[in-house]
């Protein structure tokens, strides 16, 4: 099992009873077919959950664990960083590497073993840090409404509980296909086999649509990195845009856009500094804070040069940036400059320079307790997917203006410059231009944030096929449609017979 000791927000989680929680909440953490009798199973060293679920305090204290598998090393912490990054046009595993199965993600050879694909063991991976995510929802919503608590508190924690249920099997619809959707603790003692991928959207959209008509605009400045409406309603959008119904992901977009709530920071990289969940453009981020009590989410590691380790700055440079990437930016473009460096100061004080690595988020001090969030919803993001939407649906114009507000930030520079690059799209482009403008904008504002994988994807071969092409660390055979869904965990498939892997694995 993998460690659970600490909770992700502010509830009281330094008290005996929470972190009593946080232990019994380990026996419902696994895969879905790997711990049958963990929720009857009942020693001395622990408590079951069933005497857990008693008071406020436990069901805030239960939600804030249900944050907390976003931030660990099988989901953002390590694993879909790594992954995600790595297995595109935008970065590779650093020519340093010599762990073969680290550098099978730049290769796309991997297989259904690979420890960070598929996670070392039964406990491990993508697959079963989502599954852990959805498993504690399902206890919350089972457990919590039957406490005597303030109604409001409890149907916010309940529509907390539905969007981080929708959110992990977003994740695990476009990362695996079909998977089994499981949505209560009974339901998990079963060896299920996979479900079609139209009815889990259909459980992803009902979650998500009864989260948004119960949680609030904003939280108070305790609770920051909660999720919110907009949170609720960029999930929303983001999957009708994976499925291509244009006009409700449109209609979700322009919610988030119309509530005045959220915009694009002055300086493009102020979104990503220290602090970020206090700022307008953040909507929901895995976070990774020592005043949230969140697990370190060690970007600085994994991005920064070994020339700079063991230096308070210093890293393994897992993943680095193309340099095929870094010059598709338009030239002059402030998020370029931003986003990279290649000196820094070494383990003896003395300046080294180095490849290109990225530079985009900025911890207060490496190494110790992470300071910079993961964004998996920015304001940035939302506007760019309302001109997607918009642009499919013929209003090519309309959805020029949207980029072209992208582009302006990027103009600004650290906030008052003037630049020329990146210039405004012109409104006179084709709807085929346009849609290529927009992929490539979500290309260089959303870069190394996890969302190039499944932009590539949700283009379709031929796109996927002619960005994986021009990364020079990709093996050309395995360029193949098979390679655009994960493989099963085979350790997955051990414990449950009922599951079948996908085509080329």
């Amino acid at each position: 099992m993998i460690p659970d000791m600490s909770l992700p927000m502010t509830y009281n989680s330094s008290t005996a009873r929470a972190t009593q929680l946080a232990v019994a909440l380990l026996l419902v953490a696994a895969p879905i077919s790997a711990c049958k009798d963990a929720l009857t199973e009942n020693p001395r060293d622990r408590i079951s959950t069933e005497a857990f679920f008693q008071t406020a305090a436990d069901a805030k204290a239960a939600i804030a664990a249900t944050y907390r598998p976003l931030s660990t090393g099988s989901l953002w912490g390590t694993n879909l960083q790594w992954a995600l990054n790595a297995a595109t046009d935008e970065s590779r595993v650093g020519p340093e590497e010599e762990n073969p199965n680290i550098v099978a993600l730049t290769q796309l050879a991997w297989t259904t073993t690979n420890p960070y694909i598929a996670g070392s063991n039964s406990s491990g991976g993508a697959w079963a840090g989502l599954y852990q995510m959805i498993t504690r929802a399902n206890l919350v919503l089972d457990k919590v409404p039957a406490i005597t608590m303030d109604e409001t508190q409890k149907n916010q924690i309940l529509a907390e509980a539905k969007f981080l249920r929708a959110l992990g099997y977003f994740y695990l619809v476009r990362l695996y296909g079909d998977v089994p959707l499981v949505l209560t603790p009974e339901q998990q003692e079963a060896q299920s086999a996979r479900t079609p991928q139209a009815e889990v959207f259909a459980q992803i959209v009902k979650d998500a649509t009864e989260a948004e008509a119960v949680l609030p605009a904003t939280w108070t400045a305790t609770d920051k990195g909660r999720a919110t409406k907009g949170a609720a309603e960029a999930l929303l959008a983001e999957q009708y845009i994976w499925r291509k119904d244009w006009p409700n992901a449109a209609l979700n977009a322009k919610k988030i856009i119309d509530s005045g709530i959220y915009g694009l920071q002055p300086n493009y990289i102020n979104a990503f500094l220290p602090g970020s969940q206090n700022r307008n453009e953040e909507i929901f981020a895995a976070q990774s804070s020592s005043a949230t009590g969140a697990p370190a989410i060690d970007i600085a590691a994994w991005e920064y040069p070994r020339a700079m380790n063991p230096n308070s700055n210093g890293g393994w440079g897992t993943w680095q940036p193309l340099q095929s990437f870094i010059n598709s930016y338009p030239a002059g473009d402030y998020r370029r400059e931003v986003s990279f460096f290649t000196s820094g100061i070494d383990p003896a004080g003395k300046v080294v320079t180095f490849l290109p690595h990225v530079y985009k988020f900025r911890p207060t001090q490496r190494p110790g307790q992470q300071d910079v969030n993961w964004p998996i919803y920015r304001y940035a993001d939302v506007l760019l997917m309302y001109a997607e939407a918009l642009n499919e649906q013929g209003q090519t114009a309309a959805a020029i203006d949207y980029v072209n507000m992208i582009r302006a930030r990027a103009r600004n520079g650290t906030g008052a410059e003037n630049r020329a690059s990146p210039a405004n799209l012109t409104p006179a482009l084709t709807q085929a231009q346009a849609r290529a403008a927009i992929f490539d904008e979500r290309k260089w504002e959303l870069a190394f944030e996890g969302k190039r994988w499944f932009d590539l994807v949700h283009q379709g071969f031929p796109a996927f096929q002619a960005a994986e092409s021009s990364d020079p660390t990709v093996i050309p055979t395995n360029i193949q449609p098979t390679r655009m869904v994960w493989p099963i965990p085979q350790a997955q498939i051990d414990l449950n017979p009922a599951l079948t892997q996908n085509p080329g694995y």
